[in-house]
C-alpha cells in the first residue's frame, strides 16, 4: 500500500532550501560563460549605432535597459529615432512606442533622416516604407499608457513578433506623476525583468528636471533625470543628449564668436555603462536639412542603403 504524505507539513523551508541549492553554484560551473566573453567573434557582437561616434563605444545588448535622457527640446527623441534606423539597417526588429507623437509625424522625421533629405520624393518615401517591412513597428497610441499595458506590449512584441528593441517615449507617459516614486521604481524594475526574461533591449526615454541658475548651458548628468533615482540605478546604461542652443544663437549674430562656433552642435554623454568599458562625452554635428547627427560638419550625410532591401 502506498505511503501518504500528510498535507499539514510546512514545506516552505524545503522550498527555500531547494532554491538556494540550485542558485548557489561553484564559479567553475560558469566556465563556458567566461570563455564566451573573451572568445566572441566580431559577428557575434551586439548591435551598435553605426552612424555616429558611438559606434565603437557602446553595444545595445539583449536583456538590457538603456535610459536616454535630456532637457525638454534637446533632440533626444530625434537622436533615438536615428538609432532606430541604424538598428533597422542591421535587421534588428524594432518597435517605437511613441506616446507623445502620432505615427505619421514619427515617420515623417525618420524618412527625412533615412533619405538624407528635407523633402524626399514620393518614390523615395515609398522605398523607405518598403524597407521598414519586418524591421520597424509602431504602437498606434498617443497619450498615457498604464504600466501593466506597457509591459504587455513589450511581451507581445518579444513573443509574437520576435522583436529585439523597443523604444518607450517617454517614461512619464507610463507612470501617473513625477511624485509617484514607488510606482516609478516598480515600473523600472518590471521593465528590467521583462528585458532579462525576453532578451529585448528596452530604450527608455526620460526627461531631466529643469536646471537651476546655470540654465541649459551645460549638459545634464544622470543625477538630473526627473523622477525616481531608481531610473538611473537600475538601468544598465545611461546616455544623455544635450543640444548646444547657445551655438545656434551665436550663429545668428552678425559677428559670431569663433570659439563658440567651434563647439559641437550636440553632445552625447555615456554616463553609465554597466557591461562596457567606455564612458564619456561625444561631440557631434547636426545636419538641419536631414535631421541627422554625424561625426563632424565635414562628414557626408548619405541616405541609408534602402535599395538593397
Amino acid at each position: 500500500m502506498a505511503n501518504l504524505i500528510p498535507d499539514d507539513i510546512d514545506f516552505a523551508a524545503y522550498e527555500a532550501e531547494t532554491e538556494f541549492r540550485v542558485k548557489v553554484r561553484r564559479a567553475s560551473v560558469f566556465a563556458d560563460d567566461l570563455h564566451a566573453k573573451f572568445d566572441a567573434s566580431p559577428s557575434s557582437r551586439s548591435p551598435a549605432m553605426g552612424s555616429t561616434k558611438l559606434r565603437g563605444a557602446i553595444e545595445f545588448r539583449p536583456g538590457e535597459v538603456t535610459t536616454w535622457a535630456g532637457y525638454n527640446g534637446h533632440k533626444k527623441s530625434m537622436f533615438t529615432g536615428q538609432l532606430a534606423l541604424d538598428l533597422c539597417e542591421q535587421r534588428q526588429r524594432t518597435l517605437l512606442v511613441s506616446l507623445e507623437m502620432p505615427p505619421g509625424d514619427t515617420l515623417q522625421r525618420m524618412s527625412r533622416q533615412a533619405c538624407a533629405s528635407d523633402l524626399p520624393s514620393r518614390e523615395r518615401r515609398n522605398e523607405f516604407m518598403r524597407w521598414t517591412d519586418d524591421r520597424l513597428w509602431l504602437f498606434d497610441h498617443v497619450g498615457r499608457l498604464t504600466p501593466s499595458r506597457c509591459i504587455a506590449v513589450l511581451r507581445y512584441f518579444a513573443h509574437e513578433l520576435k522583436g529585439a528593441h523597443v523604444f518607450i517615449d517617454s517614461f512619464m507617459k507610463v507612470v501617473k506623476s513625477e511624485e509617484s516614486m514607488d510606482e516609478q521604481k516598480q515600473m523600472v524594475s518590471d521593465i528590467c525583468d521583462v528585458a532579462k526574461e525576453t532578451g529585448l533591449h528596452v530604450h527608455l526615454i526620460a526627461h531631466c528636471r529643469k536646471p537651476g541658475g546655470q540654465g541649459e548651458d551645460k549638459p545634464p548628468t544622470k543625477y538630473d533625470i526627473r523622477g525616481s533615482g531608481a531610473i538611473s540605478d537600475q538601468s544598465h546604461n545611461i546616455i544623455l543628449v544635450w543640444d548646444n542652443k547657445a551655438k545656434r544663437a551665436e550663429a545668428d549674430k552678425r559677428e559670431p564668436n569663433p570659439m563658440v562656433m567651434g563647439q559641437p552642435d550636440v553632445v552625447v554623454c555615456i554616463d553609465k555603462q554597466r557591461n562596457g568599458s567606455v564612458e564619456g562625452k561625444f561631440g557631434l554635428a547636426f545636419d538641419v536639412r536631414s535631421l541627422r547627427f554625424c561625426d563632424s560638419e565635414m562628414a557626408a550625410v548619405d541616405p541609408y542603403p534602402m535599395e538593397a532591401a
